[in-house]
């Protein structure tokens, strides 16, 4: 495996556009909305709404994004906030750096709350419908009692505390604010000149090979210490597991990006992160399906299980890689179809789950079989998505709340 050492100090200075961040954006929420469509029809999986149409082979193509999607997804983030952050970043003015985090929070903040109040409740509706739950309700009165947090109908589904709200698919908002605000607090002090030794000495030993193993001894750790008592379930006080896995990977971008050389240098070894990454994938199906490949040779006991594990996290971490590897391979430079796909990402991120499961609703009695239908939800979803998109821009009010950003659109390459 090539290995440079990077000459860059750890400081946060970047600040040019990185072209890879946008593209591999795009591509990271393509492959989401495909995941989801994917949890309409895998068998065993449990999700809001089933198709009657179900496959188990299915579960082998899920298996592959299913452990590193969202994470690659905060790596990315974790990434472009350190590039915002040394933008915005004034030593003689602080109130200006607060504005810009200030802002930039309130463009995750606003979707949110819009999509809980709003754009999640066809899901809530139909998920209700599905298991035979108020079903005396039509959708504009179910809608009203969700909204009334003293509603009897709700009694029983309380979700937050005293509150029966839900951002089902939008989680991954409330987290990245969570995350934002913390690197934000923390960012003058990383920054300052007290600091700057501790960074040379890190980017001055630091090699691609470390970036390649040691953070799968941190997802492993996060796995063994917190897994067993902390299943995964998108309550943002309680699902330490998940905290511990999607912030690693945020703050593993966040530090990474602001190593050039060595953010650069992960291209190099892109076909050797596709090997191992294929070769470790292989692993976790075999693993999936009962195999015994550990325990055959370690036993049943403490250590197979452990070293499952690790090739588990393995599997995480490399695929991470992997996909940045060959982002920053194939986004070199600025394209109008990512520019514009950029500016309405968030807009198709908060839409596409409640399409999937809307279209899939209305496309039930029909029984287009097991080929078609999924077919006309992928089509349907997209269209539905971009339609939406161009329809949600032109009005100033609704374009806040979905987050679609037409700078992006109209910046230049």
């Amino acid at each position: 495996m090539p290995e440079k050492s990077p000459t860059t100090r750890l400081t946060p200075t970047v600040t040019n556009r990185l072209h890879e961040l946008d593209g591999l954006r795009v591509a990271v929420f393509g492959l989401l909305i495909l995941y989801h469509t994917g949890m309409l029809y895998v068998a065993d999986w449990g999700w809001h709404y089933k198709s009657q149409y179900q496959s188990e082979a299915l579960a082998n193509v899920m298996l592959w994004s299913n452990q590193w999607r969202m994470s690659l997804l905060f790596f990315i983030s974790g990434a472009a906030l350190a590039i915002f952050l040394s933008r915005h970043l004034s030593p003689d003015n602080s109130k200006l750096f607060g504005r810009s985090v200030s802002k930039r929070l309130g463009y995750l903040l606003l979707p949110l709350c819009f999509g809980m109040l709003v754009v999640v409740v066809p899901q809530v509706y139909i998920e209700a419908k599905s298991q035979h739950i108020m079903e005396e309700l039509n959708y504009w009165q179910f809608w009203y009692a969700y909204l009334d947090q003293q509603s009897a109908e709700f009694e029983q589904h309380k979700t937050l505390g005293s509150m029966h709200l839900t951002w089902n698919h939008l989680w991954y908002l409330p987290y990245l604010i969570v995350y934002t605000l913390i690197m934000a607090m923390l960012y003058p002090l990383l920054s300052s000149k007290a600091m700057q030794p501790v960074w040379r000495w890190f980017s001055a030993r630091i090699t691609l090979t470390t970036i390649v193993l040691l953070p799968i001894a941190g997802f492993y750790l996060n796995g063994a210490l917190l897994y067993a008592n902390n299943p995964v379930t998108h309550n943002l006080v309680e699902d330490w597991f998940n905290h511990g896995r999607s912030f690693l990977s945020f703050v593993l971008g966040f530090a990474l990006v602001q190593i050039p050389a060595l953010w650069q240098s992960i291209k190099t070894i892109r076909w050797h992160l596709l090997i191992i990454g294929l070769l470790s994938y292989s692993y976790t199906l075999f693993a999936f399906h009962g195999g015994k490949l550990v325990s055959g040779m370690l036993g049943e006991g403490f250590i197979a299980q452990e070293v499952n594990g690790l090739l588990w996290s393995a599997n995480s971490w490399l695929w991470i890689l992997c996909v940045t590897a060959w982002g920053q391979y194939w986004f070199t430079h600025s394209r109008p179809i990512i520019r514009y796909l950029n500016s309405g990402i968030f807009c198709f991120y908060i839409l596409h789950q409640t399409l999937i499961i809307v279209f899939a609703y209305w496309l039930t009695p029909l029984k287009l079989g097991g080929f078609f239908e999924p077919m006309a939800v992928i089509v349907l979803v997209a269209l539905g998505c971009w339609c939406l998109f161009e329809l949600i821009k032109k009005i100033p009010g609704l374009r806040i709340v979905f987050g679609i950003n037409l700078r992006a659109l109209n910046k230049p390459g």
